[in-house]
């Protein structure tokens, strides 16, 4: 097993448990006293996160921002690889925070929130499309090492533990990518292009796969992770994002 595999199973045996041992019955953001039920917001901090509105574009499942069924963004992109994507935020603010403390500052006690609110959002919004596993954005096995976890497989783990779905390392990285955060579209286009092999061909033909990661932006990358899925003959791909940018 490779070092971030052994990482990373560490982390499922132990993060929770400590966790909760470590902040029973706090807000995972502020780690104030919630008053409500386990895994949920403190309401100061319900209040300071925007949630998408009920109409919502299934090209990246961010708002509507016109009459026609998507989004300006997703008509200008192109063709979306997957059949349908769904997010829980507007990426900004105080979300835009709790993501870099999540991603940058090991502040893994968000994901299990994140995580519900995915799934949630996920029952509401997405179709079941006969999924069968979910799998995760991949990153950079030297960058996993580096922050001793894969952001997009904690929220993975916990959107499979809510929907009765196993989570597959289906997508491994190629190399090396510049931060997508600095590029125009059509540069992220090409920034990604080919950064995706399948771990196992064998493993995706046929699947059903929900396919993972914390913000949806313009969409490149989970692109080009969902035609690798889709080159390897997965069934299908669908989406869920925490946040759409």
């Amino acid at each position: 097993m490779r070092v971030a595999g052994v990482a990373a199973e560490a982390r499922r045996l132990l993060v929770g448990p400590v966790s909760r041992m470590l902040y029973p019955d706090v807000c995972p953001a502020c780690l104030a006293r919630p008053g409500r039920e386990e895994l949920q917001w403190c309401p100061p901090c319900t209040d300071r996160l925007r949630v998408l509105p009920k109409t919502r574009c299934p090209g990246c499942g961010g708002a509507i921002d016109g009459v026609l069924a998507m989004c300006g963004e997703c008509l200008s992109f192109g063709h979306r690889p997957w059949l349908e994507a769904v997010s829980v935020y507007a990426y900004g603010g105080y979300l835009r925070e709790l993501v870099h403390r999540f991603k940058y500052r090991g502040a893994t006690m968000l994901a299990p929130v994140f995580a519900r609110r995915m799934a949630t959002s996920w029952l509401d919004f997405g179709t079941d499309g006969g999924l069968q596993a979910i799998t995760p954005v991949p990153l950079h096995s030297f960058k996993e090492l580096q922050r001793g976890y894969n952001q997009a497989e904690l929220l993975a783990e916990g959107v499979g533990r809510r929907l009765g779905l196993p989570v597959r390392r289906l997508l491994r990285r190629r190399g090396w990518s510049r931060q997508q955060a600095q590029l125009d579209l059509d540069q992220r286009r090409i920034n990604v292009k080919g950064i995706f092999r399948v771990a196992d061909p064998d493993a995706v033909e046929g699947l059903h796969v929900l396919l993972v990661d914390d913000v949806l932006t313009t969409g490149a990358t989970l692109a080009a992770a969902a035609d690798t899925l889709l080159a390897a003959k997965a069934a299908s791909v669908r989406v869920l994002t925490l946040a759409r940018g």
